[in-house]
C-alpha cells in the first residue's frame, strides 16, 4: 500500500493502525521525515522525479492493491493512479477535484459517508490510545489566548505533528 504524506499527523495514525494487519506502506514524505515513517512501520520514499518508478521497483512481486493520498498534488494522485490496479482502491483527503473524472475514492469534511465512519471509530481510536498503541505526535503546543497565532503557523507550514491549544 502506499500512503502519500506519510509523515503527517493523518498519516502516522494510518501507519500505527495498519501495522497489527501486517500491511506493507510505502510512504512518500520530505526526506526530513523519513524517520518519523520509519518509527511507526512504513517505508519512506521522497517526493519528485522517479517517484512511481521507485516505489514500483521497491514493491516487486507485491502488488500494490491500495494508495491513501493525504496531499492531493498531481503527483501523488497520478502515482496512486498509475500504481494501483483499481483506481477505487485509491482515497483521498486532499484531491477533490480529479475524483469524477478518474473514478478514486474522497474522504473528508462533511461528506455524509465520512461522518458516519468518524462517529463509528472515534472510540476505537481513542481505546488504541488509551492502551498506548496509538500516538498521536504533537508538534507544539500553544495557549488558547494564542490560537491566532497558532493558525498563522500551521496555514504557513508543515508542523510535522499536531498543535494543540493548552487553556
Amino acid at each position: 500500500m502506499i500512503v502519500h504524506g506519510a509523515s503527517s499527523a493523518v498519516g502516522v495514525s494510518l501507519l500505527q493502525q495498519l501495522r497489527p494487519f501486517g500491511v506493507r506502506i510505502l510512504g512518500t514524505a520530505s526526506e526530513n521525515n523519513f524517520d518519523l515513517i520509519r518509527r511507526f512501520g512504513g517505508e519512506p520514499f521522497a517526493y519528485g522525479t522517479g517517484l512511481q518508478e521507485r516505489l514500483a521497483e521497491a514493491a516487486g512481486r507485491d502488488a500494490i492493491n491500495a494508495a491513501y493520498d493525504n496531499v492531493g498534488t498531481d503527483e501523488a494522485l497520478d502515482v496512486s493512479l498509475a500504481l494501483t490496479p483499481d483506481p477505487s482502491r485509491v482515497v483521498s483527503i486532499a484531491g477533490f477535484s480529479r475524483m469524477a473524472r478518474d473514478g478514486y475514492q474522497v474522504v473528508g469534511g462533511n461528506i455524509p459517508d465520512s461522518v458516519r465512519f468518524r462517529d463509528e471509530v472515534r472510540s476505537h481510536l481513542v481505546e488504541l490510545a488509551a492502551r498506548r498503541e496509538l500516538v498521536v505526535p504533537v508538534s507544539r503546543t500553544f495557549p488558547l489566548a494564542d490560537a491566532r497565532a497558532a493558525l498563522e503557523l500551521l496555514a504557513g507550514q508543515h508542523p510535522g505533528g499536531k498543535f494543540a491549544l493548552i487553556p
